[in-house]
């Protein structure tokens, strides 16, 4: 016995009854749930649709869809990182790499210039920049999720993930460090300037490619494996 498509808007409804509003997981949850109804159907069909639909729910567990919901965070996530590691050692190679070492050097000579004065003028930019991009991008992306739900009435948890930056947004939370930087001395070692650049620089990149390039194709990706997802 085969469940029909009425079996199915149920499943869809059961998933977000139990705190499910993703759309992507909805439907692995949905084909997992019909694949064990089918087989128990397939062994006691005279079994309710209900019924067999409560005892592959209670297979999840007192947490019900909660964990799977946690482990698929998890391994999107995981996915996103992978992605970013991959071209981030990949770009830096030549030119681009020479392009890196420029942009090191002159940060690290704005660095010595502001010592002259105060270091917080280079500083405090930095830093705000460093924990507001994260927060442009976190309201950027909110939004486009809400026009998205209006005019699909679909959500979907690879989305929020891209949106978070695979959870690069949690770096707001360093802005409470900010007052710590008026307890810092003024005149850094050489030692300590280059590796704040080195470290800035690389930071800036990182949030680069994860904005400007996978973010992107990840999209597309979702794109083929769901015709109804929209990326605008």
């Amino acid at each position: 016995m085969k469940l029909n498509s009425k079996h199915i808007d149920q499943l869809y409804a059961f998933t977000e009854q139990h705190f499910v509003e993703w759309y992507d997981l909805q439907t692995e949850l949905v084909d997992h749930l019909a694949n064990g109804i089918e087989e128990q159907w397939t062994e006691q069909p005279e079994l309710s649709f209900k019924t067999a639909l409560n005892r592959e729910f209670k297979k999840f567990g007192v947490m019900g869809f909660s964990t799977v919901v946690e482990e698929r965070t998890k391994a999107l996530n995981k996915r996103y990182w992978r992605m970013i590691w991959k071209l981030y050692k990949s770009y830096f190679k030549l030119p681009k790499i020479l392009i890196t070492i420029v942009l090191i050097l002159f940060y690290h000579q704005m660095l010595s210039l502001s010592m002259s004065y105060h270091i917080y003028w280079i500083m405090i930019p930095t830093l705000t920049a460093a924990f507001g991009l994260p927060w442009y991008v976190l309201i950027k992306e909110q939004k486009r999720l809400r026009r998205i739900k209006q005019a699909t009435g679909k959500k979907w948890l690879f989305d929020q993930t891209i949106s978070q930056l695979g959870g690069m947004v949690h770096l707001m939370n360093f802005g409470i460090f900010l007052q710590a930087l008026y307890q810092m001395p003024e005149n850094w070692s050489s030692w300590m300037s280059i590796l704040l650049s080195v470290l800035i620089v690389l930071f800036f990149i990182l949030m680069y490619l994860a904005i400007f390039k996978i973010s992107p194709q990840l999209r597309l990706t979702m794109k083929k494996q769901y015709p109804e997802y929209r990326i605008s």
